[in-house]
């Protein structure tokens, strides 16, 4: 089983029949799905620095370009129907398009939006983005959600902005042990390899083209292959979930056992985690 863990709603997954052939052709069963940019058909070209200089996490300075589009575009406005762009996805092919809410921290009522939201429609995973709106990774609002994802059996995914910030987000995922924590990019997964291995904390590998195989190895050697997980971060990036599926095959010091639970088999226990309380 392969899952694409971490993808968006735009460039080659725009429409359901895009994200199906992409998944056929990768060989993968199911892709979990945020917005970015309802509509736009673009995929970039990135280049790959996570190859060619595999030392630095090249995830910072490209969260300064990030956070820089974001307020330029007014991207922020348009999260929403991104997230409506998401569900109707999912609904036209429920089995295999899974959906991750992504919560607009700096919203009115965030709380009360995601209990809402997953009411009406039963999401899969809940991200948040500092990059997009801010948030502090200690923060009262951040402990709500992540006690709010673990009562109903949801990883929270999250993109962190600096090293400061992983940092402190460590005492957060150790505080609610009955929640299972994603870090977006493998940001950073240096910091956290100072810290004592978490048992509800993995690591995201996309993109290929800026999470190197050190930055991967050093999950598997921190966490174990069992909290590492396959994702492709398209649109940015071409042909990426193809490509970060090879990236693994490829690692000749992993078994095939690794391989198979970075592919997709960590994603499927995560996504199939219990609710910790009968609604």
């Amino acid at each position: 089983m392969i899952i694409d863990g971490h993808a968006h709603a735009c460039g080659e997954f725009l429409d359901a029949e895009k994200i199906l052939a992409r998944l056929d052709a990768a060989g993968a069963s199911m892709v979990v799905i945020s917005p970015a940019e309802p509509g736009s058909s673009r995929t970039y070209r990135v280049p790959d620095l996570a190859g060619r200089f595999p030392g630095p996490v090249w995830m910072y300075p490209v969260n300064k370009l990030v956070k820089f589009a974001v307020v330029v575009k007014g991207m922020v406005k348009k999260l929403e129907e991104g997230n409506v762009q998401v569900h109707a996805l999912h609904e036209a092919a429920p089995d295999r398009i899974l959906q991750c809410y992504w919560l607009d921290t700096e919203g009115p009522d965030a709380l009360l939006q995601l209990e809402r939201r997953h009411a009406q429609w039963g999401f899969s995973m809940v991200k948040i983005h500092q990059c997009w709106t801010a948030f502090d990774p200690t923060g009262p609002l951040v402990h709500e959600v992540a006690a709010w994802c673990g009562r109903h059996g949801l990883p929270l995914f999250a993109h962190l902005y600096r090293a400061r910030d992983v940092a402190a987000y460590y005492g957060t995922v150790r505080s609610h042990p009955q929640t299972n924590f994603v870090l977006a990019h493998c940001i950073d997964v240096d910091v956290m390899a100072k810290q004592r291995p978490l048992d509800n904390l993995f690591f995201d590998i996309s993109p290929p083209d800026l999470v190197s195989l050190r930055q991967i190895r050093t999950a598997v050697e921190h966490a174990g292959s069992d909290h590492v997980l396959l994702g492709s971060d398209t649109p940015y990036g071409r042909d990426n979930l193809h490509r970060n599926i090879e990236k693994i095959r490829r690692m000749e010091d992993l078994t095939a056992t690794d391989h198979d639970r970075i592919l997709g088999q960590n994603l499927f226990h995560l996504l199939q985690s219990p609710s910790s309380f009968s609604e």
